[in-house]
């Protein structure tokens, strides 16, 4: 009898996750990180106001960096596990924005973007159910603590309580309760648009809704871009601090 020689059969490509493939994710975080460079160096150091283009294409950032978060932390998995990992790594590095924070805007009302994704990615850790990992239950009192805590955080962080719930809401309507997850997910995006909008205008209200069809284009494009892995965490204050650097020597 011929010997048959088999051949290896390739590793399978990972899951995709809520119909988007890696690619397609790295380069919706891609695109949120060139919104925030827009942002941030056209308005605190050459001096754009808030009612011009530098302002409206900065709107996007935000809510791609929720989409993206809410979206990676409902892959399949230990959920609670890498929600919770998340949102400490979140808060460290908003810790460390602090002082970059100051020196790119002046004294801030409230903390920056890093502490409203870590307490997004907190509440996910919270309603994950922990039986894909080996997360400790948390009991319902101990949840509720938590999730009071992170509620009286939020109007201390930019975007407020819309801008914390994002996330989540698309994690909710990945992880089994899409019309929950949808519904506040639409509301979280409406208040968080309509305040860009008190500051810039319906200009800035129609950027911040731009993620929708920008998102949707995206899940229906072949897209292959690097990872952009933990760099995001060390870009966010980097930045800020040369930018505090160029306002202090100009």
């Amino acid at each position: 009898m011929r010997d048959t020689v088999l051949s290896p059969v390739p590793p399978a490509a990972p899951a995709p996750v809520c119909s988007y493939t890696d690619g397609q994710l790295e380069a919706l975080k891609w695109l949120a990180l060139a919104s925030m460079f827009l942002d941030h160096i056209g308005r605190l150091a050459l001096g754009h106001g808030m009612d011009g283009w530098v302002f409206t294409g900065g709107r996007l950032a935000f809510p791609l960096f929720a989409l993206v978060l809410g979206i990676n932390l409902a892959r399949v998995g230990p959920r609670r596990t890498r929600a919770a990992r998340t949102a400490l790594r979140l808060g460290v590095w908003c810790a460390v924005s602090i002082v970059p924070s100051i020196w790119a805007r002046g004294e801030p009302q409230v903390l920056n973007v890093l502490g409203t994704l870590g307490l997004g990615a907190l509440l996910c850790a919270l309603i994950a159910d922990s039986s894909t990992d080996q997360a400790p239950r948390l009991s319902r009192s101990v949840r509720l603590v938590w999730a009071g805590l992170a509620l009286i955080a939020a109007p201390h962080v930019e975007f407020g309580l819309a801008g914390v719930l994002l996330a989540p809401s698309v994690y909710l309507a990945i992880t089994g309760h899409p019309l929950l997850g949808a519904v506040l997910a639409a509301a979280s995006l409406g208040m968080t648009a309509q305040l860009n909008a008190d500051y810039g205008s319906w200009p800035a209200l129609a950027g911040t809704l731009a993620v929708v069809p920008l998102a949707w284009i995206a899940q229906r494009l072949p897209l292959h871009v690097p990872r952009l892995r933990q760099s995001f965490y060390v870009i966010y204050p980097v930045h800020l601090a040369l930018i505090g650097a160029w306002n202090a020597w100009h």
